[in-house]
This record gives structure tokens, C-alpha cells and sequence, in this order.
């Protein structure tokens, strides 16, 4: 049973849906269809560093997922970030997968504005980390994450993002491609995120790795009353639909999302947020 239950989750990383089994990054974004690469302001960083550079104040949030409904493909992940008079520093943890396949990330970054003018400027942001994959009965795999991103308004409303993740990975041989985890592959994201008004917000990336198709990711964040956003967003490649919700008290906030896979089921994520 323990080898049926460890073959099924192997079997479950190096399908092709790979990418879509790590559900990680806040609710928040996995609600908007997994596209934010030009949103500021978020503790994550995950779609781009530089995003930690639009913070005016320090935020913690914690998350958790299960991809699938699967107890093997479960995630725990904690992040902080600081505002300090050379940039806001950040700290992200994460957790993944069960006792005999163990996926654990560490990574520190740094994100900072840069003036363009004197009433523009240009967000930047770099993340450097470690991650340890360890199979049970094999030699565990060690890899150095290194990512980068800018992000800036284009015109008034209308914010771009780009953002290039595991840059050390792109000169490893085939050999090495094999044995590293799929959230390790090198990757490249672009995107916009369009505000027509304080209470709406849509999202549009397109991501490419170097060992899947590209992706095209949209979703929309309405805010119903200042205590709720409503969210909804789509993704390909492959095709995944994902709602979520947000709910503020005070510096608390709760995001709530699902994301449907075109063949494998459903995908919960819950996070919790807190300003200080």
C-alpha cells in the first residue's frame, strides 16, 4: 500500500499538468486564474518579487491547499514582509507533498522602488532560496532559486509586469532537467493588470517555461463592499477555472478560492492575512 500510495504521487509530478499541481502564492491569486504578475502590494511575491515593493506597511499570511483533494499533493506555506528604508525585505516558507516525497522551499527576497520621475517610478524585486526535494529510498535534490521581476504603470490605470523565475536553471543539461522537481523550471511570465475603478480589477498574463506550452491566465476581482471582493479567472494549458472570495476586517484578511482542472478535479486554498 505504501509503495501504490508513492508511485501514484510520482506518477501525479511528472504528468503533464505538473505546473498546476502546486497551488501556492496566496488564495488571492489562485482565485484570479494563477494571473497577477502586474498586481502591487502583495506579501506572496510569488508571481513577481517586485510585487513586494508596492507594500506600505508589514504583512504575514499563511495558506494551505490540496491539490485534487489529494492528502499526497498538500500544501503548507507561511510568508512575511517588511518595509525597511532599503526596500521591503521578505521571507517565504513552504511545504509540500507527504512523508515519503517532500518538497521544502526557504527563499528570501527584496523589493524596491525606483524613481523615474516625480510622479513615476518603477518597482523591483529579487528572490533568492533554496529547495530541497527528497524522495524516500533515493538521494534527495538540492536546487538554488534564483527570480527576478520589474513591474510599472504603462499608462494611468493600466499597470505591466515581467518577471523570469529559477534563472540558474536555464543551463542545466537534460540530465539535470530530469531530476529536479517541476517548480524548479525555468520560466518566464508577462502581464497586465487593468483598475477602470476603485472596485474593479482584471488580470491577464501569459507564462512560459521551458518545459510546458504557454499559458494564458486572465481572471477579475470586484470589490461587492469594502469588506468582500468576489473573484473569477481562467487559465490554459492546461484549461483550469478557479472563484474565490475575500473578506477584510480591521488588518485581517480571509481569501478563499477553488480551482477546477480540466481532468483531475478540484483544488481548495485558504489563506489568512494580517498588516502590523
Amino acid at each position: 500500500m505504501r509503495a501504490l500510495r508513492l508511485l501514484a504521487a510520482l506518477l501525479t509530478l511528472a504528468a503533464p499538468a505538473a505546473q498546476a499541481q502546486l497551488a501556492e502564492g496566496g488564495a488571492r491569486v489562485l482565485g484570479l486564474g494563477r494571473a497577477g504578475v502586474a498586481l502591487g502590494g502583495d506579501a506572496w511575491g510569488h508571481t513577481n518579487p517586485a510585487a513586494w515593493a508596492g507594500l506600505a506597511e508589514g504583512r504575514a499570511a499563511l495558506q494551505a491547499s490540496q491539490a485534487f483533494g489529494l492528502s499526497e499533493l498538500r500544501l503548507g506555506a507561511l510568508t512575511a514582509a517588511l518595509p525597511t528604508p532599503v526596500g521591503t525585505a521578505a521571507l517565504h516558507a513552504r511545504t509540500y507533498g507527504f512523508s515519503e516525497r517532500r518538497e521544502t522551499r526557504v527563499v528570501v527576497g527584496l523589493g524596491r522602488a525606483l524613481p523615474l520621475s516625480v510622479t513615476r517610478r518603477l518597482d523591483v524585486g529579487l528572490a533568492v532560496g533554496l529547495e530541497s526535494a527528497a524522495t524516500e529510498g533515493y538521494a534527495s535534490q538540492t536546487a538554488v532559486l534564483v527570480h527576478a521581476g520589474v513591474q510599472g504603470e504603462v499608462l494611468p490605470g493600466l499597470r505591466g509586469g515581467l518577471a523570469a523565475r529559477n534563472l540558474l536553471g536555464l543551463g542545466l543539461g537534460d540530465t539535470a532537467d530530469l531530476a529536479r522537481s517541476a517548480s524548479t523550471v525555468p520560466g518566464l511570465t508577462v502581464g497586465l493588470a487593468y483598475t477602470p475603478s476603485e472596485r474593479a480589477t482584471l488580470v491577464l498574463d501569459a507564462d512560459q517555461d521551458l518545459d510546458f506550452g504557454l499559458s494564458v491566465r486572465g481572471g477579475a476581482e470586484v470589490q461587492v463592499v469594502d469588506a468582500l471582493a468576489l473573484r473569477v479567472g481562467v487559465s490554459s494549458a492546461p484549461v483550469r477555472y478557479a472563484f474565490g472570495a475575500g473578506v477584510r476586517a480591521g488588518p485581517l484578511r480571509a481569501d478563499l478560492a477553488v480551482e477546477s482542472h480540466e481532468t483531475l478535479g478540484l483544488t481548495p486554498a485558504v489563506g489568512v492575512e494580517i498588516g502590523f
